[in-house]
């Protein structure tokens, strides 16, 4: 299996929308998100990424088989969503997807990514500390980090997140 990893375009957001949707049904029955109610990605947030050059596609065999999208926050970058198809889960799409928007980061100046995730589900925050990411403490989040968490907050139970970071 080949994955070829490129940046997204705004054609790619339907499709970006069909896997972020089967993604999220790995959460059914675990209690950290209402998958009825999960609102996906919006198209504004897609747009913004793609503009600012963080958006990328993990295609396989020619197919979109996941992506990864961020935003700029001063010198750092926040990995806002990552999400791999099921079908092409475990097969590497994930850390490649990962490791691409990192190296993006760094070509771009960041001197860090972000991202916001589960404490808990093996690929959420076990996955990231795999990939070098190291939980932020609660006291050391910037301002930005704690507009985005009181947004979660409306939706998630906070306690079950965690910030992470990994220098770039």
């Amino acid at each position: 299996m080949t994955i070829v990893l490129r940046a997204a375009t705004l054609a790619d957001i339907p499709r970006m929308h069909q896997i972020e949707d089967d993604a999220g049904e790995l959460f059914a029955g675990l209690g950290l998100i209402d998958i009825e109610d999960m609102a996906l990605v919006s198209i504004g947030d897609h747009g913004h990424a793609i503009d600012a050059g963080l958006s990328l596609i993990a295609e396989v065999d020619g197919r979109a088989a996941g992506f990864a999208i961020g935003a700029r926050h001063g010198e750092d970058v926040y990995l806002h969503e990552l999400d791999v198809d099921r079908a092409y889960q475990k097969q590497g799409v994930g850390a490649a997807l990962v490791t691409a928007f990192v190296d993006l980061a760094r070509r771009q100046g960041a001197g860090a990514v972000y991202l916001s995730t589960f404490r808990d589900p093996p690929w959420n925050a076990p996955f990231y500390r795999k990939l070098g990411f190291r939980d932020v403490a609660r006291g050391d989040y910037l301002p930005w980090m704690i507009a985005i968490e009181t947004e979660q907050a409306k939706f998630l139970d906070i306690a079950t997140r965690v910030f992470m970071r990994v220098e770039v």
